[in-house]
């Protein structure tokens, strides 16, 4: 069994958003993973160490207070079934337009989804 210690967590694919802000006229930082936290600076280097040396100070706090630690999602943890509930309106209207396109539906939704998760620079 693997010791999950700081250097455990810090090999990790903890994921990282960093994007500018007109507001705050800086980038701003997080990590999804971690509730309530964020940074900013001038820019995305310093965002990106700023928000490593907080994910280390928080996993340092959490082992010495015996917290629960967040592991980023794993592709391993899922099997790729969804039960999806809609109303009777939106069944048909997905089933129609599938069928329209010559897909089932659950065909329909997969694409659906995989256009909506496309990432967009």
């Amino acid at each position: 069994m693997t010791k999950k210690d700081l250097d455990y967590y810090l090999k990790l694919p903890y994921t990282y958003i960093i994007e500018w802000s007109d507001v705050d006229e800086c980038f701003l930082g997080s990590i999804v993973e971690l509730e309530h936290n964020m940074t900013c600076a001038q820019t995305r280097d310093e965002v990106f160490n700023n928000l490593k040396e907080a994910l280390v100070s928080y996993i340092t706090t959490s082992l010495d207070n015996n917290m629960e630690i967040p592991e980023p999602l794993k592709i391993a943890d899922f099997k790729g079934t969804i039960t999806y509930r809609t109303s009777k309106e939106r069944h048909y209207r997905l089933a129609r337009q599938a069928k329209l396109n010559g897909k089932s539906i659950n065909a329909f939704i997969d694409e659906a989804i995989a256009e909506k998760l496309k990432v967009t620079p």
